[in-house]
């Protein structure tokens, strides 16, 4: 066997297992944690705005006011003196569904606060786009993308 065959196959299994080690005061993704505590997570987004222009716990910037007291929100300073740290969470056991909601939410409220728009893939400007299989996916992964902030 070829050695960088061996190498690639190493690191593939090294990289596997360290996927699923916990480091103490490291960051994890909460998908690793048991669904009632990934439920309880704060869930935040940096404004590039003082505090004092994002809004409060009690009047919470658009849209995360429309949930109300079912949320706890939270507005400080950045780490680093970057702007405000704008978070949430659900006061109960929210559903996945509720969770991808407060996700957009989330980050909905940091692009108007910051550019006073949001930023929409859809509708594409520049016309349809073809009914193929990678076409599909993309647009399945662009419908998604709200919820879990990635594409």
């Amino acid at each position: 066997m070829e050695l960088r065959a061996i190498a690639s196959r190493a690191g593939s299994a090294l990289l596997g297992t360290l996927q699923h080690v916990r480091l103490p005061g490291v960051g994890q993704a909460s998908v690793t944690d048991d669904p009632a505590t990934a439920a309880r997570r704060w869930r935040a987004v940096t404004v590039l705005r003082s505090p004092d222009r994002v809004g409060t716990p009690e009047a919470p910037p658009p849209p995360l006011d429309r949930f109300g007291d079912r949320v706890e929100v939270r507005v400080g300073a950045a780490p680093g003196e970057k702007g405000t740290e704008l978070a949430a969470r659900f006061r109960g056991t929210p559903s996945d569904e509720e969770i991808g909601e407060l996700r957009a939410a989330l980050r909905e409220a940091k692009q108007r606060l910051e550019t006073g728009e949001v930023l929409r893939v859809d509708p594409q400007p520049h016309g349809h786009r073809e009914p193929t299989p990678q076409g599909a996916a993309l647009a399945g992964m662009t419908e998604r993308a709200d919820e879990e902030g990635v594409l």
